[in-house]
């Protein structure tokens, strides 16, 4: 059994804080005796954080690391006199208050270079109190813990390659799917540490988050990947369709693009602006039988699910430059365009109009519209957003392809891209917690 050390970290401030009156009166009483000529030495390293299960963690039993921004309690001797922490050559504050000669609180500034330290000051913390009264203590500092933001396709098939966007994807040496199958194949943005290009195994039957363990240590995806529960029309085996204005559910089934290892087509698909010209101020619509389908979503999702924690995914591929339009999700008709709806925009950035904003994979790829883009569900649950869809006026949901411009910013051109799309699905968002140690996972 692991021995863990129950040490509540404002307890600890408040005995600490309650010594200095001593150690301050006993430094009055002898003015030569600042300590500066006790030699300094670190034994140990705490990891401090009061949510933690473990409050005031030996760092020694778990590899002996720390993250930029966290707070550390070096355990030793000879730290009263300490004028200065060096944590990979950068200098971080404490506060000389809650220093004791055997315990001192460091906050490990952003500042603090990692991979990019020089070698002869990496994963060190140096204590200084004059310049011949040094001590070095080798400690590993990693950078703060990666995230990932994106994945470009969310309900790929085996073979395909995808790519995961984030921060701190350096060094990357695994990719987990659903089911802990893990991916054999991957390359990393190991500069910038913003991607990872994966080729999808097979074998992958579970829905959930990937997990990517990196140098910096592990991040999760939201549990969305490979979620077919959601799954509301895809054209094949899923089908509530129920009406279209523009454009009608007979399937296009032409594999596109026809050939690559990038994310293909899945059988049957449909497209908006198929000419490749809808005129301004027009629009096409795809609508779903509400009352089919918003029964069977809380199976998968609870209804007490935040609108922020969940939303709509749907598969997509652009043809062309897309230089005007909007994808507007609809879920409850009747009530105004404005209403109810989730807004897919491309080429408006901060109500600003930028074709160079989107840049065309040339392939399939996921967009995803939370239910909490849509000001009628801010603050609202999943239970709230199946409300809207029975008590609206016309029971169809759906996405429509609208070429509409911003008010003082912009007035729609005719839309030369052709929006290719699939698998219509509702979808979680939330997010598992990575921790750097598997007790509190």
């Amino acid at each position: 059994m692991k021995n863990r050390i129950n040490i509540n970290f404002w307890t600890l401030f408040l005995f600490v804080g309650l010594s200095v009156p001593v150690l301050l009166f006993n430094s009055c009483a002898d003015d030569n005796d600042d300590g500066s000529t006790t030699p300094v030495k670190i034994e140990k390293v705490f990891l401090e954080n009061a949510q933690s299960t473990m409050p005031d963690r030996d760092l020694s039993l778990f590899g002996n690391f720390a993250r930029l921004g966290q707070m550390i309690r070096l355990q030793g001797s000879g730290f009263v006199g300490v004028k200065q922490v060096l944590i990979n050559g950068e200098s971080c504050y404490f506060n000389p208050v809650f220093v004791t000669d055997q315990s001192m609180i460091v906050q490990i500034s952003a500042d603090v270079p990692t991979v990019e330290a020089p070698d002869d000051v990496r994963n060190t913390i140096k204590l200084v109190k004059s310049e011949s009264n040094t001590f070095v203590f080798s400690f590993e500092i990693r950078a703060a813990a990666p995230s990932i933001t994106d994945i470009s396709h969310t309900l790929p098939q085996a073979g395909d390659e995808i790519t995961i966007t984030g921060k701190g994807l350096q060094g990357v040496t695994s990719v987990i799917f659903p089911g802990n199958i893990a991916a054999a194949i991957f390359t990393s943005d190991d500069e910038e540490g913003v991607w990872v290009k994966v080729t999808v195994p097979s074998g992958i039957t579970q829905s959930g988050s990937v997990l990517v363990i990196s140098a910096n240590g592990g991040a999760y995806s939201p549990a969305y990947f490979n979620y077919r529960e959601g799954l509301v029309h895809d054209f094949d085996n899923v089908q509530n369709y129920s009406w279209g204005s523009g454009v009608d559910n007979t399937a296009l089934t032409a594999q596109i693009p026809a050939s690559g290892n990038l994310p293909k087509s899945q059988g049957g698909y449909q497209v908006f602006n198929p000419t490749g010209s809808l005129a301004a101020n027009s629009d096409q619509r795809f609508w779903l039988n509400s009352t089919a389908i918003f029964g069977s979503i809380t199976n998968f999702i609870p209804g007490a699910t935040a609108a922020a924690d969940c939303g709509i995914q749907m598969d997509i591929y652009v043809e062309g430059v897309w230089n005007s339009g909007i994808i507007r999700m609809v879920m409850a008709d009747g009530s105004g365009a404005s209403r109810y709806c989730m807004l897919y925009r491309p080429v408006y950035v901060n109500n600003t109009y930028s074709i160079e904003s989107f840049v065309n994979p040339g392939a399939w790829f996921t967009i995803t519209l939370p239910f909490s883009l849509s000001a009628d569900y801010e603050g609202k649950t999943l239970d709230d957003v199946i409300a809207s869809m029975s008590a609206a006026s016309y029971k169809q949901a759906g996405p429509w392809f609208e070429n509409s411009g911003i008010t003082d910013v912009f007035d729609p051109v005719p839309a030369t891209e052709k929006v290719y799309f699939d698998n219509i699905r509702f979808v979680p968002l939330t997010t598992p917690t990575y921790s750097d140690f598997p007790d509190e996972e």
